[in-house]
């Protein structure tokens, strides 16, 4: 990020993380915020590599991941993977993804949709092939995972409902800077989202994928399930229903 957005797209102090802690412990216990990503789509096929921006909704984009808190305000982001890109992907090589340690304090996670991998500091609601408990409680866990998560859509719709440019980018891609353009184009949206709710040049990483950071993986996803049950104790115990 450039340094005008690190002056507006900041991630939370301690304390605003201990704030947001104890105002929601009621609510949604431990939760800083709501992860998700969006397409920024472009209106002319890049001139290069055009493939990998071509995205699952059969449009040319640019990934935008970010981060927003309860007040939906944006407080990080990761812009510039092409479109073909898996949100898990982008999460894992964004620095809240390889340095998660630097941004949470104890029990503290942000929320994500079922295509990023749960976590100890990402969880997401439960995959149809999950096997927790019962169907009909998981829905239920996952309708009230989802009434809180929907404020990061909700962030994404009212900033392309702003600028309107983020809904179709007139510029075409290509690798002679105009991708790096665009990634400032994006990002400056952002900042301006933030400068109006309150008055007062990204390289795609290479992924590891040796047999350590699996196993690195696969502990952390342990991690991340049994805090999920413990979120789905305090769910079902809010709404009524049998846990076990």
């Amino acid at each position: 990020m450039t340094r005008q957005s690190n002056t507006w797209i900041t991630w939370p102090s301690e304390e605003e993380l201990n704030q947001t802690s104890e105002r929601f412990k009621d609510d949604f216990p431990g939760c800083v915020g709501f992860i998700d990503g969006s397409h920024i789509d472009l209106e002319e096929r890049p001139r290069d590599d055009h493939e990998a921006y071509f995205d699952r909704k059969q449009n040319y984009s640019i990934q935008l991941q970010a981060i927003c808190d309860w007040d939906r305000r944006i407080r990080h982001i990761h812009v510039g993977y092409p479109g073909s890109t898996h949100d898990a992907r982008v999460f894992r090589n964004s620095d809240i993804g390889r340095n998660p340690q630097k941004y949470f304090l104890d029990g503290q996670w942000i929320a994500g949709d079922s295509a990023y991998p749960v976590g100890p500091h990402l969880l997401t609601p439960f995959r149809n092939n999950a096997t927790h408990s019962t169907a009909h409680n998981r829905r239920q866990f996952n309708k009230y995972f989802a009434s809180r998560r929907v404020r990061i859509e909700c962030c994404f719709g009212i900033l392309k409902e702003t600028f309107g440019s983020l809904k179709q980018l007139r510029i075409q891609v290509n690798q002679t800077g105009n991708h790096e353009f665009a990634c400032k184009w994006i990002t400056a949206c952002c900042v301006l989202y933030n400068m109006i709710k309150e008055p007062f040049d990204a390289e795609p990483e290479n992924e590891d994928s040796d047999d350590e950071e699996e196993e690195y993986d696969q502990r952390r996803r342990r991690v991340g399930e049994d805090k999920r049950k413990e979120l789905f104790l305090f769910v079902g115990t809010k709404l009524g229903f049998n846990t076990v």
